[in-house]
């Protein structure tokens, strides 16, 4: 790799982007050069993309297993020429890198010595030595030893990510602690505690206490990138700013002394509600009687999230233990005198001393496995406080853990002979009478309270349908698909005809033509392929919908409930029957009028749409209507109109203004009318006396008093001017009082007071219109009323259309032939003005022929059931589906088939 001159910019070629990665740690190449043929250049394409696909650069993955294999082959082939370099290549080689040791200088030169002979055989060169005694390792190359060992004051190397200090030959550890974020997530604390790198556990009860931490963060369910809470932070806070004492921390590698005669491994385990672990320490005993213990490993795990007891859990610390002494056991090479399990748990104990199968299932699998890989009579009984794994249930701080404890060493009386150590005996076991069991039978009755909750028929089938999801585990973020709403909606139409009509379902079930008693006797009802009830019926060949000829039977329930409000809001909160026949497009609910109705008058929109009326507390009604009297003894008056009628004086008359006083008897409600000319005091009072000379005298009159007429039109605004001027009060109080008469008025704005002739003058009104008009209104109405919705009822069709066309062709009868002409001209209008409009509505009709048998019908109709005809059965046949015979009945000159 050279320099490039400016000169040479214009050449054909390509320039590798490229860039260093530096290695301190390395001895032969600190700084490497890495080639990035992917990297596109300027034009948007890299190297890689250009050239063609060449062969495999990397060995295969079997590669590194030949490399161990080579080393195996080696040791069984030239073993017998150099046995203690054998056995290293054969137990102490991980990979390429081989960590072995002897007793004394002599051993450990020879070992150098065969080793690099034998591996010389192979064309392997053996180099960075490395000791803990500088006597080792003259008269090798710089080459051929790890020169880091003497640079500088530190005296430290990592082999195999563990830091072995060979000048105190202890093992250590180096942390490094970057500032904290001012925000902290998950994805950062997962990465901190993975640096810890701890292969034999000599740091458990740190370590755990970090697995606590994230494990308290993962049952809060929070994301990767989202901030933590504030005292989960605060926690983290302060145990990420005492890592950095874990760099004092130091285990001796020696565990073994000198002149060793005895080698024994105790083990540890104790749990708490957050974690359990195991710990084993290495206990190794003179010819003299000198014992010395050290930690060789440990191993710890969080509690599950599902709660369990103390006491199961601290069998699983028992069975974490049973592996972890296997293990040990097989990575040793010494002989281990005898093995020693403690535990502060009774119980456990005495659930080793049990048989298996008179426990539960838990508590059994874990038991038979410790007795299958221990002998129980290695199992003890130790106090909380000489139990070094309680350090690891409990869990430390980094700085708790630099306190001097029991961990590092193990409890004191280790050092001291078996006589000192604590001791406990078993409870021998009580032989219990054998006991009948008493069966006991409790109902746990099914809550569908889910059903209840919601309001919404469709949030309560998409509800249910995430529920479902969410048991099979699937993408639970994703939109709810056509089929899991299907399935869901089929799920809930059987659970609630379950609930509701169990009984039917199981005697058709058993029968599919049983008799159903109860309500559904008439619905015919079945069972489809899904399992769902469904509505009978002969309309099996109509074209309608499956769901049309055969509805979904529904109870009387809330969700029916659910059903209706929805097709009562998704078609504008139409009326009952319209509401109704929506609902049997798909559904056939039981009651189904009375449950729509109920469903509509709770509907809050249609109240208020429209309020009920309010219903009034009556008072008593006046004396006079109540007291037999001459009829008109006491009368209530009122005006209306004005009406438009032509003068008859003269020839070119004019149209003038007239209106009519209404007199009504409070005692009978007899009305008497009086045509009023103009609005005078003088026109009003020759009215009354009209009335007098008709009626007699009269001892009350009750009227209003003109207040009802304010902001009306302008005929109306007269009518309230006279009954309000003082000139009209004046004369027709004089009146009254010669004729002893007494004038009453209502309460101002209270019209109910004098519903009477109020009443009286609407009758008036309605009677005026002209009896011509309303006959033309008539007849056009029985001719456009096609289609029209009629009563609902299940026999019923929802259009009459056939008994309309019928209404219609009785109309056609009339015919231009009913025309006389000697009738006026009124009615040769009246009858022209409905055959004209039949004509026209007829054009539209799909078809102008009467069917042929309507004329039957119609003649069937209006005979009696009484008086119809006889008929006798002559010859019967089954139908295309061999379910209702078909009878031939035959009667005098007709022959009829029916069913």
């Amino acid at each position: 790799m050279t320099k490039v001159n400016d000169n040479h910019s214009d050449d054909n070629g390509y320039y590798l982007p490229h860039h260093g990665v530096t290695k301190a740690s390395s001895q032969t190449t600190k700084l490497r050069v890495v080639f990035d043929g992917s990297a596109p250049s300027t034009t948007g394409t890299s190297l890689n993309e250009t050239l063609h696909t060449g062969p495999k650069l990397q060995e295969d993955l079997f590669s590194p297993y030949l490399a161990i294999r080579c080393l195996k082959q080696l040791a069984e082939d030239e073993g017998h020429r150099f046995p203690r370099a054998a056995q290293v290549l054969q137990r102490d080689f991980y990979v390429d890198d081989a960590l072995t040791g002897a007793e004394t200088k002599d051993e450990a030169l020879t070992i150098r010595t065969e080793l690099t002979k034998l591996l010389q055989l192979a064309g392997l060169n053996i180099r960075k030595w490395a000791s803990n005694d500088n006597d080792l390792l003259h008269g090798l190359s710089l080459e051929e030893t790890n020169h880091q060992h003497f640079l500088g004051d530190s005296q430290t190397l990592k082999t195999l990510g563990v830091f072995w200090n060979s000048f105190d030959d202890s093992i250590l550890y180096s942390v490094e602690v970057k500032p904290t974020p001012s925000r902290v997530t998950k994805r950062i604390i997962s990465s901190e505690i993975a640096k810890i790198y701890d292969p034999l556990g000599l740091l458990a009860p740190v370590i755990v206490r970090a697995k606590m931490l994230l494990q308290r963060i993962w049952s809060s369910k929070i994301d990767w990138d989202e901030s933590l809470p504030i005292e989960l932070h605060t926690e983290w806070e302060r145990y990420y700013a005492q890592l950095p004492l874990l760099n004092n921390v130091r285990f001796p590698r020696k565990a073994i002394i000198e002149s060793a005669m005895e080698i024994e491994l105790h083990g540890f385990c104790d749990a708490s509600e957050k974690a359990y672990g195991a710990c084993v320490y290495l206990r190794t005993l003179t010819i003299n009687g000198r014992a010395w213990t050290q930690l060789l490993t440990a191993k710890s795990k969080v509690a599950p999230l599902k709660c369990q007891t103390i006491p199961r859990l601290e069998l699983s610390g028992a069975l974490l233990l049973t592996s972890l002494m296997s293990t040990v056991q097989q990575a040793l090479s010494q002989k281990i005198t005898r093995t020693i399990y403690w535990t502060d748990s009774t119980i456990v104990l005495h659930w080793l001393n049990t048989s298996p199968h008179t426990l539960k299932t838990f508590v059994a699998n874990r038991v038979s496995e410790i007795q299958t890989k221990t002998s129980i009579r290695d199992w003890r009984h130790v106090p909380t406080d000489d139990n070094p794994a309680d350090l690891i249930s409990r869990g430390q701080t980094p700085e708790e853990f630099l306190r001097p404890t029991i961990w590092q060493h193990g409890p004191a009386w280790l050092y001291q002979s078996e006589g000192y150590w604590p001791t406990w005996a078993l409870t021998p076991q009580i032989e219990v009478p054998e006991q009948k069991g008493a069966i006991c039978l409790s109902a746990n009755p099914a809550d569908y309270s889910l059903l209840e909750r919601y309001s919404s028929w469709p949030k309560l089938i998409r509800i249910i349908a995430r529920c479902l999801r969410w048991r099979q585990e699937r993408n639970r973020a994703a939109p709810l698909t056509v089929t899991e709403l299907r399935i869901t909606h089929n799920k809930l139409i059987k659970l609630l005809q379950n609930i509701h009509f169990s009984e039917e379902i199981r005697t058709l079930q058993k029968d599919r033509n049983a008799a159903i008693k109860g309500k559904l006797t008439r619905l015919n009802p079945f069972i489809d392929k899904e399992g769902i009830l469904r509505v009978g019926g002969r309309l099996s060949h109509s074209s309608m919908t499956f769901a049309q000829k055969h509805p979904i039977v529904l109870p009387k329930s809330s969700v029916t409930t659910r059903i209706i409000e929805h097709e009562h809001k998704i078609h504008m909160h139409s009326g009952t029957q319209a509401t109704l026949y929506a609902v049997r497009q798909r559904y056939w609910p039981v009651d189904g009028r009375s449950q729509v109705w109920r469903a509509i008058k709770g509907c809050v929109r249609c109240c208020r749409a429209q309020p009920p009326p309010v219903e009034y507390v009556m008072g008593n009604l006046p004396e006079a209507r109540v007291t037999e009297s001459r009829p008109f003894t006491n009368v209530g008056v009122d005006y209306c109109g004005p009406f438009h009628i032509k003068e008859k004086r003269d020839r070119n008359r004019r149209q003038i203004k007239v209106y009519v006083a209404i007199f009504v008897c409070l005692a009978i409600k007899a009305v008497h009318i009086e045509l009023v000319d103009d609005l005078t005091s003088e026109a009003f009072i020759a009215a009354l006396r009209r009335f007098i000379a008709r009626r007699g005298y009269c001892s009350t009159i009750h009227s209003d008093n003109g207040t009802n007429f304010r902001g009306a039109s302008n005929e109306l605004r007269e009518l309230h001017d006279l009954l309000q001027s003082d000139d009209h009060k004046e004369k027709v109080t004089a009146f009254l009082a010669d004729k002893q008469i007494e004038w009453r008025f209502i309460p101002p704005h209270s019209p109910h007071f004098g519903g009477l002739w109020e009443a009286a003058a609407i009758a008036v009104l309605k009677e005026s219109f002209e009896c011509t008009r309303y006959t033309a209104f008539s007849h056009c109405m029985a001719i456009i009323d096609y289609p029209r919705i009629t009563k609902e009822s299940p026999t019923e069709l929802r259009r009459l259309v056939h008994t309309l066309k019928q209404h219609i062709y009785a109309l056609n009868k009339l015919g231009e032939s009913y025309l006389d002409t000697s009738a006026t001209l009124n009615s040769l209008i009246l009858s022209k003005i409905p055959l004209s409009i039949q004509k026209q509505w007829e054009m539209t009709l799909p078809n102008n022929e009467v069917p042929p048998y309507i004329h039957l019908l119609n003649f069937l109709e209006r005979l009696a059931r009484s008086s119809r005809p006889i008929t006798r059965v002559r010859q019967t046949r089954e139908s295309p589906e061999q379910t209702t015979p078909v009878r031939q009945r035959a009667s005098r000159g007709h022959a009829l088939t029916a069913t």
